[in-house]
């Protein structure tokens, strides 16, 4: 006997992976990083050759932190095009059409680097068909602000035949844990969040915005946080998604 009516699950970092060791190596003033620098370099430079790449990777690097900063303000959704107008500010470039193919162009570059980093686990994927044979109405609700990768990936794991609806933060407008975006998803789905079961990798996101809709849920705890005094509290604590298949 199925034990919720539906159970949705958190993306990246959850079902699908990443491993930035994909990533080409990084070094400049002292410090060694992976990041999708070069393969947005290379979109840049053929509009601004005269800046060098040294020049470019602090606003590259600062821009990304300020943005994710940006989105914690209000859990408000920004597209990835915003990352890359606010590190031309950065480099005193402007202004900028939001819209350019120059900025689409260096976002594309930057997912099609990230999307090379995502691995899906085979564990994963046994755990998902496994839910799915059981009869589970399973669905997906990710915080991702490029929603073209995100179905690319989903598509190229062979997921969506998994998942009865997908929601994804783009598409919204908003984050987790905001609200709107997991009443989104149980709205799709015609569920009532009290029958329904989250899992997830982001404590702040996915168990806090869950619980706040009244949805049991799962933390998947793979850095070892403390979990002591977590207000609220998940309703069960995993370190990899393959254990629920013990309470499922």
């Amino acid at each position: 006997m199925k034990k919720y009516d539906a159970v949705i699950f958190d993306l990246f970092d959850t079902i699908l992976d990443f491993n930035f060791n994909h990533l080409p190596l990084v070094e400049l003033k002292g410090f060694r990083s992976r990041t999708t620098s070069v393969e947005v370099y290379e979109e840049f430079k053929k509009v601004y050759p005269q800046i060098e790449f040294s020049e470019f990777y602090d606003p590259f690097i600062k821009s990304y932190h300020e943005f994710q900063d940006l989105k914690l303000i209000d859990f408000k959704e920004y597209p990835t095009r915003e990352r890359f107008i606010l590190m031309l500010k950065m480099l005193n470039i402007g202004p900028v059409d939001q819209d350019s193919p120059f900025i689409n162009k260096m976002v594309v570059a930057h997912m099609k680097a990230l999307a090379s980093c995502v691995e899906y686990p085979t564990s994963n994927k046994l755990t998902l068909e496994g839910l799915f044979d059981k009869g589970y109405t399973l669905g997906i609700i990710s915080n991702f602000d490029y929603s073209p990768t995100a179905h690319e990936l989903i598509d190229k794991f062979n997921l969506r035949p998994l998942f009865k609806e997908i929601v994804i933060s783009e598409e919204v407008g908003w984050r987790k844990p905001k609200s709107i975006i997991f009443e989104a998803a149980l709205d799709k789905l015609k569920i009532d969040g009290a029958k329904s079961l989250f899992i997830g990798d982001n404590y702040s996101a996915d168990v806090v915005g869950s619980k706040a809709l009244g949805m049991k849920s799962v933390w998947i705890n793979r850095r070892n946080e403390p979990d002591n005094d977590l207000d609220p509290k998940p309703d069960y604590i995993i370190k990899k998604l393959s254990e629920i298949r013990d309470f499922l």
